[in-house]
C-alpha cells in the first residue's frame, strides 16, 4: 500500500512541478507584458481552494491534479483560444503586441529548460559528472561489435556523421538504433577509419522496449565535481543532448521507424516516475528521480515547441505568419485550428495511453 502511494505521489509530484514551472513562465511574461492574467491553476476541473494575489489573479488548486493552465484575459478556455473580441479589451492577450505575444508564449518552454539546465547545474556541482571516453576497453566475443571488426583500443568518433564525445553518447546511438546499420567513424592507432556497425536488436520483455547492443565496455573514465560556470555549460550541453535524441526519435516516428516501445504516453510516464520515486529514499536513487524531473522538463519544453496549433510552437507559427502577412490572423480561422490541433493531440494521447496499457497488461513482469 505504501509502495502504491509513494508511486502515485511521485508521479504527480513531478507531473505538477514541470507543468507549474511552464505555466509560471507564461504567468511571469505575460505580468511584464501588461497581460491580465485572470487565473492560474494547478489542476484541471473544480476549484478546491484559492486566493486572488495582489494582482486580481485567482490562484486555484483543482481536484483533477494532471497539469494546470494560466489564463488570460481574452481567452475562451483553458487551451488559450482566443475569443474573437479580445483585441478589444485593455489588458487582453491579442491586445498586447506580436513581439509581447511571442515573448509570453515562448516562456513556458523556455523555463522548463532553464528548470533542467538549472537541476543538471546543481548534480553536478554537488555530486560530479561522469567522464568516460569512447574508447574501448573490452569486446564480448561474439557480440556485434566483434564481428563488425571493432577492436580493443578503437576510439569512436562519430555515428553517422553525430559526434561522439563520450562513451554515454556512443550509448545512446547503438540504443536507438536495434538491427540498424550505423557507418562509424573510429581512430585506430592514429588512423581515421570507416566502418559498418550493426547493433544487435534486443527486446526488454518487461518494459516491451527494443533496444540496440554492441557488446563493448568502457573501464575507463571518472567522476569530477564542476564549479559553477563549468556546471552551467555541463548542462546545456546535456540538454542539448536530450533534445537531439527527442528530434531523433520523432524523425523516426515520422517516417515509421520508431523501435518498438520507445515512444510513450501518460501511463509510461506515470510508470517510470513512479518507480523513480520509490527508489529516491537513499541518495543515489534521489539523484536518478532529481535527473528525471530534470529530462522530463526539457522533454516538456522540447515538445511544445513542435509546430502544432494548440501547443507553444504552434502559436509561434501563427504569430510568424502574421508578421509575414503584417495584419492579425482571423480569430475564428485560429480557433477552428486550433480545435484541430486539440484533436491531433487527444488522439495521439489515447494512442500511446492504449499502447502503454497493451504493454503493461502483457508484460511478463
Amino acid at each position: 500500500m505504501l509502495d502504491t502511494l509513494i508511486f502515485l505521489f511521485g508521479f504527480l509530484f513531478v507531473l505538477t512541478v514541470i507543468v507549474f514551472v511552464h505555466e509560471y513562465g507564461h504567468f511571469w511574461a505575460a505580468r511584464r507584458s501588461g497581460v491580465y492574467v485572470e487565473v492560474f491553476s494547478i489542476g484541471f476541473g473544480q476549484e478546491l481552494f484559492g486566493f486572488n494575489d495582489r494582482h486580481g489573479t485567482r490562484w486555484r488548486f483543482s481536484a483533477i491534479p494532471l497539469g494546470g493552465y494560466v489564463r488570460m484575459r481574452g481567452d475562451k478556455d483553458p487551451s488559450g483560444i482566443p475569443d474573437a473580441d479580445a483585441a478589444k479589451q485593455e489588458g487582453s492577450f491579442m491586445s498586447a503586441s506580436l513581439a509581447s505575444r511571442a515573448f509570453i508564449v515562448s516562456m513556458g518552454p523556455i523555463a522548463n529548460f532553464v528548470l533542467g539546465i538549472a537541476i543538471f547545474a546543481t548534480v553536478f556541482m554537488i555530486m560530479g559528472k561522469a567522464f568516460a571516453p569512447p574508447v574501448i576497453d573490452e569486446l564480448i566475443e561474439g557480440e556485434a561489435a566483434d564481428q563488425a571488426g571493432l577492436q580493443i583500443g578503437d576510439r569512436i568518433l562519430s555515428i553517422n556523421g553525430y559526434q561522439i564525445d563520450d562513451f554515454n553518447d556512443l550509448r545512446v546511438h547503438v540504443a536507438e538504433n536495434p538491427g540498424r546499420e550505423l557507418i562509424f567513424t573510429i581512430d585506430r592507432d592514429g588512423r581515421v577509419s570507416e566502418m559498418p556497425v550493426t547493433p544487435l536488436q534486443v527486446l526488454d520483455e518487461c518494459r516491451g522496449a527494443e533496444y540496440g547492443k554492441l557488446g563493448i565496455i568502457s573501464r575507463s573514465g571518472e567522476v569530477k565535481q564542476l564549479g559553477f560556470g563549468a556546471s552551467i555549460v555541463a548542462a546545456m550541453e546535456e540538454s542539448y543532448t536530450l533534445s537531439l535524441a527527442m528530434l531523433r526519435g520523432l524523425g523516426r516516428l515520422i517516417t515509421g521507424q520508431a523501435n518498438k516501445g520507445e515512444m510513450g504516453g501518460p501511463v509510461k510516464i506515470a510508470e517510470i516516475t513512479g518507480e523513480a520515486a520509490q527508489n529516491a529514499l537513499d541518495q543515489r536513487g534521489f539523484i536518478q528521480f532529481l535527473i528525471l524531473i530534470a529530462a522530463l522538463s526539457i522533454n516538456l519544453g522540447f515538445v511544445n515547441l513542435m509546430p502544432v496549433p494548440a501547443l507553444d510552437g504552434g502559436h509561434l507559427v501563427f504569430f510568424g505568419l502574421e508578421a509575414v502577412m503584417r495584419r492579425p490572423l482571423s480569430p475564428q480561422w485560429q480557433e477552428w485550428v486550433m480545435r484541430l490541433g486539440i484533436a491531433f493531440l487527444l488522439t495521439l494521447i489515447l494512442m500511446f495511453t492504449f499502447f502503454d496499457v497493451v504493454s503493461w497488461v502483457t508484460s511478463p513482469c
